[in-house]
């Protein structure tokens, strides 16, 4: 009987993931991924039907924010390994920039939805805290 732990069993290569034009926003966060390369299809899923209401304002603006929230996180593990990437660091700091402005609009309009927006949303109040009434994550703004 042999010592498995001496054997060999697999030996993987993964190739060094190289820059791509990124996906817009909403294809990305149904793709999971920001990269086109990234997006390999192992197993289709079904066609997700969507609701036959549009969406309302409050609703847009949150996906909206959910859609730049998703790809800072996939942009950030892209640059995890390629950390002196020109084009990932502007767009990082592009896609940062636009998502301090989405939570302070989205605040101005309806309320806070994290620490920041607290302030940058409503400064002319010059008050800290939580909106009267349910918070996001209580299903405060559908």
């Amino acid at each position: 009987m042999s010592d498995i732990c001496c054997n060999a069993l697999a030996m993987a290569t993964v190739p060094i993931q190289e820059w791509c034009k990124p996906y817009d926003w909403k294809t990305a966060l149904k793709n999971g991924t920001i990269f086109p390369s990234l997006n390999l299809e192992f197993y289709k899923a079904e066609q997700i039907n969507n609701p036959s209401s549009a969406p309302t304002g409050q609703e847009s603006a949150l996906n909206e924010i959910s859609e730049i929230g998703f790809a800072i996180n996939d942009l950030t593990l892209y640059l995890d390994t390629h950390p002196d990437c020109p084009k990932g660091l502007s767009l990082l700091k592009e896609l940062l920039e636009k998502r301090r402005t989405l939570l302070a609009d989205y605040a101005a309009k309806y309320q806070p939805l994290t620490q920041l927006s607290m302030i940058t949303g409503t400064p002319e109040t010059n008050v800290y805290g939580w909106a009267e009434g349910p918070a996001p994550w209580e299903g405060g703004n559908v």
